[in-house]
């Protein structure tokens, strides 16, 4: 997992072969600006999800982690919560659904780290992790940008 400002993530380019593609979208796009729903970048490697919501997660509840694709959080209005756990301390509580690319699991321990308008959280394969934790009850607007596992 990184936790880092979104103006810092270019130095962690090397990690990924599409990582430079999330650089680039970041430094040239106005997030503000992006439709709700499917945003595109490289097309089935990278691409940009945009939600409008009020978060209303409790930590510790649903835990999601993923095999194809990493995700970087970023929130682009407001603020929330994202709360993350490991292998060791947490249970699957659903298979592996291959259409949506995702598997759930609880846990009773785990950290919390807040998400502002300026940082971003990467998630890869084993980094589990619980998005839409509650800070407050305004809407908030967030980007999850999938990029592909090599």
């Amino acid at each position: 997992m990184i936790v880092t400002e979104r103006s810092k993530f270019r130095k962690y380019a090397s990690l990924n072969p599409y990582f430079s593609k999330v650089c680039d979208f970041l430094e040239n796009t106005d997030l503000n600006t992006l439709k709700e729903g499917r945003n595109e970048i490289d097309g089935d490697n990278v691409f940009a999800m945009c939600f409008n919501y009020v978060a209303d997660n409790e930590p510790g509840i649903k835990f999601e982690a993923h095999k194809d694709y990493l995700d970087i959080h970023l929130v682009v209005k407001n603020t929330e919560k994202i709360a993350v756990t490991s292998l060791p301390y947490a249970t699957q509580v659903d298979p592996y659904s291959e259409k949506d690319d995702v598997l759930f699991y609880k846990s009773d321990l785990y950290q919390t780290i807040t998400l502002t308008e300026s940082n971003m959280v990467v998630a890869f394969a084993d980094d589990f992790h619980q998005p839409k934790v509650r800070i407050n009850d305004n809407p908030v607007k967030k980007v999850v940008i999938k990029v592909r596992n090599y």
